[in-house]
């Protein structure tokens, strides 16, 4: 028992730093990442409330009533919210949109309401449908919606373009299976009775560590401590003549078409040392690998607009043809770049 109170705190304090990496990205291009830090914080505040009650630190009398904070009413417009800018180019967040939180921000009132009146909203079946019933039939309706559509791009071929970017693709799948067989695990529990409710505390364990895994294995950026003299490691390449080479490649063969083309398989191309080629891009494109790369995919994207591509494609299929993994991937990129979103800047 102490090892698995041990495993959900750890595991909630991981939700806890992914719910506030995703939060922070309200603040970015990518603030459909901010929707779903919401049902993340949601998953991993429920997660601590499963440690608290089984080391009995929720019966403590000076303990913070941190469960107040878990409204599930939160989960189903932030869902839908997260879902349309994944799937939708062109969606923008509309002040309409607020309303959707409407009912969480009432259920919020009314606990206090009932806190502060010495009130037990349990006792009403009335709170119980509104606070658990009608977030649960509303995930699962979103969700629903989300796999119809999704299996409905798949059978049109429409991810086609995304085939090599299957790391992206699984952390999204990953996540949507996570909460789809949370909603219908909660379902069938509402029926049976929740004896064996751990299922639903251990799938958040496994989407929190896998989140968290699947984050590092895309970003390992760990640079060597120090870098060795160039004239030293490369004294007996013409600088000038590789650049000549690496320009050449990139636009006949265009490498950069594959989303996950590491430095190496580049290298290997050239028939050039990973190192050298990484200080030929540093050096005379002050630019790191990934910047490189991505400058490519823009210039690409750019000419099928140009050509007018983008009146029987969506700029998402377009940037996915140019390399690019994912929508919010490309938007930010497109947007350090242009200085525009894709969309405000081709309208």
């Amino acid at each position: 028992m102490e090892i698995q109170q041990h495993l959900f705190l750890f595991s909630a304090l991981i939700g806890f730093l992914i719910a506030l990496a995703l939060l922070s990205r309200i603040f970015t291009s990518k603030k459909g990442d901010f929707f779903i830090g919401i049902v993340v914080l949601i998953l991993a505040i429920e997660l601590l409330f499963s440690w608290g009650a089984q080391s009995g630190i929720n019966n403590s009398p000076n303990i913070f009533p941190y469960w107040m904070l878990l409204n599930y009413l939160l989960i189903p417009p932030s869902i839908w919210l997260f879902i349309k800018y994944q799937t939708d180019d062109n969606f923008k967040f509309q002040t309409w949109h607020l309303w959707l939180f409407l009912p969480a921000l009432i259920a919020y009132a009314l606990d206090i309401w009932s806190k502060a009146a010495s009130i037990s909203l349990i006792n009403y079946p009335i709170w119980v449908w509104f606070s658990e019933y009608v977030p649960l039939i509303g995930s699962i309706w979103v969700l629903g919606q989300f796999w119809v559509a999704y299996y409905a791009l798949h059978l049109g071929k429409d991810f086609t373009s995304q085939k090599n970017s299957i790391l992206p693709q699984f952390r999204f799948l990953m996540l949507m299976s996570s909460l789809s067989f949370v909603c219908l695990t909660w379902l069938l529990f509402e029926f049976i009775g929740f004896k064996h409710y751990e299922i639903i505390e251990y799938t958040c364990i496994i989407l929190f560590l896998g989140l968290a895994f699947l984050n590092f294995l895309e970003n390992q950026t760990f640079p060597p401590l120090a870098l060795e003299d160039r004239n030293r490691e490369f004294p007996n390449y013409d600088d000038q003549h590789n650049l000549v080479l690496l320009e050449k490649t990139m636009q006949e063969h265009k490498p950069y078409l594959n989303p996950n083309i590491p430095l190496k398989q580049l290298a290997l191309e050239l028939n050039l040392p990973a190192r050298y080629v990484s200080f030929l891009i540093n050096q005379y494109h002050h630019k790191n690998y990934k910047e490189f790369i991505n400058t490519y995919r823009i210039d690409a994207f750019l000419e099928k607009v140009k050509s007018g591509e983008n009146k029987t494609k969506t700029l998402l299929g377009l940037a996915l043809e140019c390399g690019f993994s994912s929508k919010s991937t490309f938007n930010q990129v497109f947007k350090n770049h242009m200085g525009k979103s894709p969309s405000e800047y081709i309208t």
